[in-house]
Order: C-alpha cells, then structure tokens, then sequence
C-alpha cells in the first residue's frame, strides 16, 4: 500500500533524486501517514517517524531478520541520510552493518537519542507504549507526565511502580518519592532515601493523585536529570 504524500511520499521523492529504485512504504498502524512510514523485508522492519511539531527530527527503527525490535535506532535532521540508510537495508545490509556504517544508529533508542534529548525521548517513548521500552501502567505514566515539575526526571518503571530518576544511566540516583502499586489497582507514594526505611506519604491514591503528591514533594535542588550514570563521587539509590 503506498501512502499518499506524507512522509512516505518524501521519501520515494528522495530515492528517486537520489537515483535509487523506488518502491512503496506503508503506513504505520496508529500513526498519521504525514509522520510515519515503513516497509518490510520478511521479517525486517524498517520505520521512520517524523515529529509532529516546528522541530525537524527523523527517528528511525529498525528490526532484525529475525523479527528482534531491538536492531538499530538513530535520529537525524536530514532526510537523504534516512534515504540513504534504507537504501542500504533495502539492499540487505544487516542492522548490524548499518550501526557500523552510520555512527548516528544505536542498538537502543536511548542510546540513539541526541544529546539533551534523552529524558524527552524516554517520555514519547512511554507515552506512545513503545514495545522497545520499559513500560509501567499507562493512566500512572500520562499523569506523571502532566505534571511539568516532573517531566524533567528519567521515567523509569519497574516491578509494578515508577520512580523518576535523577540521571539515565547506572548507578542511578533516586531522590523524588515513588510510586508503588496496591493490591487494589490504587497507588502509594513513598520516600525512599539513603540509608534509612521507605516513608509513605499517601497510600490508596488515584494515578492524578499520586502524581500530584509527588510533585509536590520534590526535594529542593533535586533535578533536572542528568545524562549518563550519576557522577563520580556523588551518592547513589
């Protein structure tokens, strides 16, 4: 199926500038066509995302032969360079061979993000329920996230909960409260600082009420999160 215009018809316009034999993309399930587009090769999967603001980004995503989501990620500003790319898996380059071609790909899509973009790129990638990450429940998420003194931590859900760290990479350092699950669907907020027991500050809380405790129990200097592991020397959680 070829989608009409969008970003699908940008690129068969770049391959042919380009002089590359075009062929159809399809479209993205749940994505607008003017934002997303991807063909397959078996069980291969190449797919380019557009970012719907003033912004120009191109997110690509690639899976291996053998159907494994986590083969290749990348981010660039320049179409020919996406064009040039799927020419080059369309040409059966592996994602292996494509990361070693093209520095900008990464086997994650962390790893893939530009600098300064890691924490905004985990946030899309939760919200859209990316299956190439960690996801925690989705209502928890969407309320973390409307909370703007919150979006500036790493999301990080783990065993049920989610906990907004302040750095992406190992060792980690966690100084906002937590939210942890119930065994009635509700949520608890607790604290959970160095060397002494966890604190509940709510228990029994809706997703819109845990997020708004934890934003309002921010630590002063806490935050924006930091790139990479927690520094050298620093305390960590």
């Amino acid at each position: 199926m070829t989608v009409p215009g969008g970003l699908g018809g940008a690129l068969d316009r770049e391959a042919a500038r380009r002089g590359d034999g075009a062929e159809p993309m399809d479209p993205v399930e749940g994505f607008d066509p003017a934002v997303a587009a991807c063909c397959a090769r078996g069980e291969a999967r190449f797919a380019v995302y557009a970012t719907n603001t003033d912004e120009r980004e191109f997110r690509i995503e690639i899976s291996t032969r053998s159907g494994w989501r986590w083969g290749a990620f990348g981010s660039t500003d320049d179409l020919a360079v996406v064009a040039a790319i799927l020419q080059a898996w369309r040409d059966g380059a592996s994602a292996a061979e494509l990361r070693s071609g093209w520095t900008l790909l990464a086997a994650t899509p962390l790893e893939a993000a530009p600098p300064g973009r890691v924490v905004s790129t985990a946030w899309r990638l939760t919200l859209e329920r990316s299956p190439v990450i960690r996801l925690g429940d989705a209502e928890l998420a969407e309320a973390l996230y409307a909370q703007p003194a919150l979006r500036v931590f790493f999301p990080f859900p783990s065993h049920g909960g989610f906990s907004l760290l302040s750095n992406t990479e190992d060792p980690f350092r966690e100084e906002v409260p937590r939210v942890t699950p119930t065994v009635d669907g509700r949520w608890n907020v607790v604290l959970t600082p160095l060397r002494i027991p966890e604190r509940v500050l709510g228990s029994r809380l809706t997703a819109r009420e845990a997020a708004a405790l934890v934003a309002a129990n921010i630590p002063a200097g806490a935050g924006p999160a930091v790139e990479g592991g927690w520094p050298a020397g620093g305390s960590t959680a």
